[in-house]
């Protein structure tokens, strides 16, 4: 009950906070980078070029923004030398639930404003090949589930270590491997998933259950 009662509270601080939206604003452009400098379909078909290069680039972009995010929300409170006193007014395991709850549903707001702003460019971009399920699928599987992932990760990192720094090295070395070394393993690959083309002719479906597969499997392990 205690968490049902401070849930929107924590959640309106952190709407309230202007690095909060700057790491939404900068989200909800990043899909641009996937039309410029990060292109990792290769593939010339609409779909790949038009929406799995912008929804992948988006998902590693914002999934390092959030994390960021992540790490500075959980380190507020310490840093402002209140920890002691919150921590015996509230359980901390019960606001740390607070706190990963409240960085969920901003994520949660942020994809939908993304997916929102670019529905007419990319229709507008693919053409006459453009499909509402798969815009819907590449933005929820490929951009989406990257924040909820990254937010588990770089809380994860916090709660192991409690120091900023150290837990920006952590999370920074967990994506860069994502990025690096386990860019071409299927299984590994949770920050910017294993998407070479998505088909202007056949259905994407495969593909986009073989991501969701993929990255649902490593929800419960970060969380």
């Amino acid at each position: 009950m205690k968490t049902i009662r401070l849930f929107p509270l924590e959640l309106g601080r952190l709407l309230q906070n202007r690095l909060t939206w700057l790491m939404i604003l900068l989200a909800v452009i990043s899909p641009a980078a996937g039309l410029f400098l990060c292109k990792p379909a290769t593939a010339t078909t609409m779909l790949s070029l038009y929406l799995a290069n912008p929804a992948i680039a988006g998902g590693v972009a914002s999934g390092i923004l959030f994390g960021l995010l992540t790490i500075f929300e959980l380190d507020r409170v310490s840093r402002s030398r209140a920890d002691a006193l919150l921590d015996a007014a509230v359980s901390p395991l019960t606001m740390a639930l607070v706190r990963l709850l409240a960085l969920l549903a901003v994520a949660v707001v942020t994809v939908a404003l993304t997916m929102l702003v670019w529905l007419p460019i990319s229709m507008r971009l693919i053409g006459s090949v453009f499909g509402g399920m798969d815009y819907v699928l590449a933005y929820l599987l490929l951009m989406g589930l990257a924040l909820p992932l990254s937010i588990l990760a770089a809380a994860a990192a916090y709660q192991f270590t409690r120091r900023v720094d150290l837990s920006l090295v952590l999370f920074a070395a967990f994506a860069a491997l994502s990025l690096t070394v386990w860019a071409d393993d299927w299984q590994l690959c949770w920050l910017n998933p294993c998407v070479w083309a998505l088909s202007d002719d056949f259905s994407n479906f495969r593909i986009f259950r073989s991501v969701a597969w993929m990255r649902l499997t490593w929800l419960p392990a970060l969380a």
